[in-house]
C-alpha cells in the first residue's frame, strides 16, 4: 500500500509520537509511506532520521482554501491508496482534499466534541476501548471503529541494577492543569512530611512551569525537586528515576506509562481514563483516584517501601507492553483495519456504479 499520513500539529507530545509511530512501524511492514507535516513540526527530525519521505505544507487552519487546494494537488501526484489523518486540523483538510478519490481514515486520540467529524470518514481509529464508546456517541458507525493503541519500541526487559541513593520518583509531560502535576507535589510534600528520603523531577514545559515552581518552592521542595524541562532523552529520563508516576486528572491513553512499562519503571498512575483502560490494578501498575493527592503519597510510599513489589509490577508491565503494545503488533493491526478499510471503499463505489 501507499499510505499517506498527514499532521500538522507544532507540538511535542503523545499524539505526535503516534503519529512517528505510525509511520515507522508501517514502514517496516513494507509499505510506501508519505508523511505530510507543517515544515515547523519538531516531528520532522525523527521521521527524517527514520528515512520517511516528507512533504511540508504550511496552512491558516481547517478553512484555508489555499492549502485544501494545494493538499489535493499533493494527493492526485501520490495517488495513496488510503490517507490517515491525525488531529482534527489534517482530517478536516484532508476530506475536502481528497473529495472521493481515496479512502480517509481519522484517528480519535482524544476525547473531543470535535470527533464527531469523523462520522465523514471511512474509518475510524480509537486508542481505547472507552474511547470507542465515545466515538461511538458521536455518531460514528460502530462498524467504522477500529481499536488501535498507542504503540512501544519493545525489546527486553533491561537489568536496573540497584536503586538510586535516596530512590528518584519523575513524571513528565506538558505543564498544563489536566495533567494534575500540582497534584504530584502536593503528594510528594506528604512523603516528605512522613519522613521520607527520596528525590522527585518533573519533566516538561508549558504553561503552568511558574506556577508548579512557585508551589513546589513554598513546599520546600528546592532541594528535593527538579525541573529538568522538556525530556529530549527519555531512555536518560528512565534510567535515572525508580519509580514513575502519572497524575493526570484527564488522559486519554498515556503513551508515557507503555514507555515506562518497557524500562522497567513500576508505576502509580490515576484512573484517568486511558490507564485504567489498560492497567491491570495491583498487578502491572498501582492505581489511585484522580485529584488524591494522600492516596498518591500512600501508593508512592508502598513502591519505596518495598522494592519486590516494584519489581514485581514493572516485570507484569513490561511483559504486557510486549505482548500487546510493541509497534510490530500494533503496525500489523493496522494495516489489517487498512486493508478492510481500503476494501470496503472499493466496494461501495462499485456498487455505486453499477447503480
Amino acid at each position: 500500500m501507499h499510505i499517506v499520513n498527514i499532521m500538522f500539529s507544532c507540538n511535542s507530545g503523545g499524539i505526535e509520537q503516534a503519529f512517528v509511530d505510525y509511520c515507522e512501524g508501517l514502514l517496516h511492514r513494507g509499505h510506501r509511506i508519505t508523511a505530510i507535516t507543517h515544515p515547523e513540526a519538531p516531528i520532522n527530525t525523527d521521521l527524517k532520521a527514520l528515512g520517511i519521505d516528507t512533504l511540508h505544507m504550511k496552512n491558516l487552519g481547517e478553512w484555508d482554501i489555499f492549502a485544501v487546494r494545494k493538499l489535493r494537488q499533493q494527493l492526485q501526484i501520490l495517488a495513496p491508496d488510503v490517507v490517515i489523518g491525525h488531529a482534527s486540523r489534517a482530517f478536516i483538510l484532508a476530506r475536502k482534499a481528497i473529495n472521493g478519490f481515496c479512502p480517509l481514515v481519522g484517528i480519535a486520540h482524544n476525547y473531543n466534541a470535535r470527533v464527531r467529524k469523523l462520522t465523514e470518514a471511512d474509518g475510524a481509529f480509537a486508542t481505547t476501548q472507552d474511547l470507542i464508546k465515545f466515538v461511538a456517541k458521536q455518531g460514528v458507525a460502530e462498524d467504522r471503529i477500529f481499536l488501535i493503541p498507542n504503540m512501544v519500541r519493545c525489546h527486553e526487559l533491561p537489568h536496573r541494577g540497584p536503586r538510586h541513593q535516596p530512590p528518584m520518583i519523575g513524571t513528565m509531560g506538558r505543564f498544563v492543569k489536566k495533567k494534575g502535576f500540582d497534584v504530584f507535589i502536593d503528594a510528594i510534600t506528604i512523603l516528605k512530611n512522613r519522613g521520607y528520603q527520596f528525590r522527585a523531577a518533573i519533566g516538561g514545559n508549558g504553561v503552568e512551569e511558574a506556577a508548579l515552581k512557585k508551589k513546589a518552592s513554598t513546599a520546600g521542595l528546592d532541594k528535593i525537586l527538579m525541573f529538568p524541562g522538556w525530556i529530549e532523552d527519555k531512555r536518560g529520563f528512565f534510567h535515572g528515576i525508580d519509580i514513575f508516576c502519572l497524575p493526570s486528572l484527564h488522559e486519554p491513553f498515556g503513551i508515557v506509562l507503555l514507555e515506562s512499562f518497557i524500562h522497567g519503571v513500576p508505576v502509580v498512575s490515576t484512573d484517568s481514563e486511558g490507564p485504567r483502560d489498560f492497567i491491570t490494578p495491583n498487578f502491572d501498575a498501582l492505581i489511585v483516584k484522580k485529584s488524591d493527592a494522600v492516596e498518591m503519597a500512600d501508593a508512592l510510599a508502598k513502591l519505596l517501601d518495598s522494592t519486590r513489589l516494584a519489581d514485581d509490577l514493572a516485570a507484569n508491565a513490561f511483559a504486557k507492553a510486549k505482548t500487546k503494545y510493541s509497534i510490530d503488533g500494533v503496525s500489523e493491526n493496522i494495516e489489517k483495519a487498512l486493508l478492510a478499510i481500503i476494501a470496503r471503499w472499493r466496494s461501495q463505489r462499485l456498487t455505486g456504479r453499477a447503480a
